[in-house]
């Protein structure tokens, strides 16, 4: 029996909470919501959750995020996913740095049970400003899942394994265009030898004050080698309000 939506993430707050109270360093940090529901002819409703934590430590850099996403159509649920990852950071000189992470996904519609990876690996600042910033990272890393097939009864089995090693690429890049404009880009790649996993997830902020800003976000998830009968691309465009702690 699949976990439900709302005990993971129960169990994933925790051990944010957890580990922030750990930490030494102070944790900063954003939450972010939007929730659109319309009714007529058609009942929808669309809710997306963020939360992201960041510690600058003196000698590791830690970030923790999570984005929840459910979608549904006259009570017929058409998106749920949960997303959860960690990455810490040591700093080699002011511009090259090693990285490891942990990333957490699960996608009710992508056709794969709950994806986990891990990797390791060498990034390099390129452009390390106040304005603008450009990193690039390369590594190795593993993920584990399998394909998730459905069958005509509606029970879902599990069907070829396609856990493997993976080649990680990550590719970061932010601009602060005014004193409350900020654009940012965050793209990753684990290639892996029977499907690879593309991420890349944008975002255009505008700050109202200190604490508030409004969030268009683009992320976009493709598995170059999808189980039949399920999309390769993922496209969700988002309109949050964000809150700054």
């Amino acid at each position: 029996m699949k976990t439900s939506l709302i005990t993971k993430v129960t169990l994933i707050a925790g051990s944010l909470i957890l580990g922030s109270t750990a930490a030494q360093a102070e944790w900063t940090g954003q939450g972010e919501a939007g929730f659109v529901t319309a009714s007529g002819n058609t009942d929808t409703e669309n809710l997306n959750i963020g939360l992201n934590f960041l510690n600058d430590g003196a000698v590791w850099d830690h970030e923790f995020g999570i984005i929840i996403l459910n979608a549904s159509n006259d009570g017929d649920d058409t998106a749920e996913s949960i997303a959860a990852d960690y990455i810490a950071k040591r700093d080699l000189t002011p511009r090259s740095f090693l990285f490891g992470g942990v990333g957490y996904l699960d996608d009710d519609f992508d056709g794969f049970t709950e994806q986990t990876s891990v990797s390791v690996g060498y990034g390099y600042r390129f452009i390390d400003t106040e304005p603008v910033g450009l990193e690039a990272g390369i590594g190795i890393g593993y993920r584990d899942t399998s394909e998730l097939l459905t069958l005509e009864d509606g029970s879902e089995i599990e069907g070829d394994d396609l856990s493997g090693e993976t080649l990680v690429l990550t590719f970061s890049y932010r601009n602060q265009f005014t004193s409350n404009t900020q654009f940012l880009n965050n793209f990753r790649a684990e290639i892996g030898s029977d499907n690879t996993y593309l991420e890349n997830d944008a975002a255009l902020l505008v700050s109202m004050n200190e604490k508030f800003a409004l969030k268009l976000g683009l992320l976009i998830r493709q598995n170059t080698d999808a189980p039949v009968g399920t999309d390769e691309t993922d496209t969700i465009t988002s309109a949050n309000l964000v809150y700054n702690f």
